[in-house]
């Protein structure tokens, strides 16, 4: 049998080093894009969630805006703050979402999401920004959203 000399372990030993810090960069490349993609999303957010505010500021209603849908009723100046508001927490829990699904968001603090989105995203008074902005989100996401169970009365 033929025996392994030191230099040849060492070499070895060496080589393994090096594959092993190669994986471990990776895994951090990976980490570092996958944090970047939620912070541009955020950001879309912010700068989304702006906007509405200024349009709250303004007494317009966003929604109306953004999608050629024309209230059915005159809305009042809270009414229009209301929608706004709603169509802001449409773009808070799309980017809480996506931060979920990147693996960057604990699963407690995602439970508790998911009870305000209930509540928040499924209000009753306004069902016509529920149905348009359910279909411009994630596919994942929407079925989420689908599962929960409906707060109005039919």
């Amino acid at each position: 049998m033929n025996k392994i000399n030191v230099d040849t372990w060492i070499q070895l030993l060496g080589m393994f080093g090096v594959i092993a810090s190669l994986i471990f960069v990776g895994l951090e490349m990976r980490q570092s894009q996958r944090i970047a993609l939620v912070s541009q999303m955020q950001e879309r957010s912010y700068t989304a969630s702006s906007e509405a505010y200024a349009f709250t500021e303004a007494n317009l209603d966003w929604f109306s805006s953004k999608f050629s849908i024309a209230p059915s009723i005159e809305l009042t100046t809270e009414q229009k703050a209301a929608r706004n508001s709603e169509n802001v927490s449409w773009f808070i829990y799309e980017a809480d979402y996506f931060q979920y699904s990147q693996g960057l968001m604990t699963e407690p603090v995602w439970q508790a999401k998911l009870r305000a989105m209930e509540v928040n995203l499924k209000r009753c008074e306004y069902p016509e920004i529920y149905q348009v902005r359910s279909q411009l989100v994630e596919d994942e996401f929407k079925s989420i959203l689908d599962s929960m169970p409906s707060q109005c009365e039919d």
